[in-house]
């Protein structure tokens, strides 16, 4: 059995995949929408790959509940507890950054904001996808379900 100091982590870690990240990959499809929208340019390769097609909230919401009702294989969790407990501290500082950086643009405005502010917005979604990605990846393996590309 697991220990119970270590269901928060698995839970946060969970949390995030399905909750947090999922409200910073919509932020980031609807400012991509308007970018779009606002001009008549066409996406590059490279932004292609890097979009991710979003999981129904109905599917998504029964995934969660099902891994969070789940046991948890003992010997899996002790392999990999060490990794999801950093994917899940890189998460929250990587998030406190990402809301950081969209009250700073919300101080400057859209007009006035810094090139460099837009650059680290967009960075640090990139951290976050790339980290939840591996952390997807984990959790998988540890729960031995395929969660991967849910969203």
């Amino acid at each position: 059995m697991i220990d119970p100091i270590q269901i928060p982590i698995l839970l946060k870690a969970i949390d995030f995949v399905f909750d947090e990240g999922r409200k910073i990959l919509e932020e980031r499809r609807e400012r991509r929408k308007a970018n779009e929208s606002a001009s008549a340019e066409t996406k590059t390769p490279e932004l292609e790959k890097k979009e991710i097609i979003p999981l129904e909230p109905q599917k998504a919401e029964e995934i969660k509940q099902e891994l969070s009702t789940s046991k948890v294989d003992e010997k899996m969790w002790k392999l990999y507890e060490w990794e999801v407990e950093k994917l899940v501290g890189l998460l929250e500082i990587h998030t406190k950054n990402y809301y950081y950086y969209k009250e700073q643009f919300a101080k400057w405005g859209s007009d006035l904001a810094p090139a460099k502010l837009m650059h680290n917005i967009t960075d640090t979604e990139d951290t976050l996808i790339e980290t939840r990605k591996r952390l997807e990846v984990v959790l998988s393996k540890v729960y031995n379900k395929n969660i991967q590309n849910t969203e």
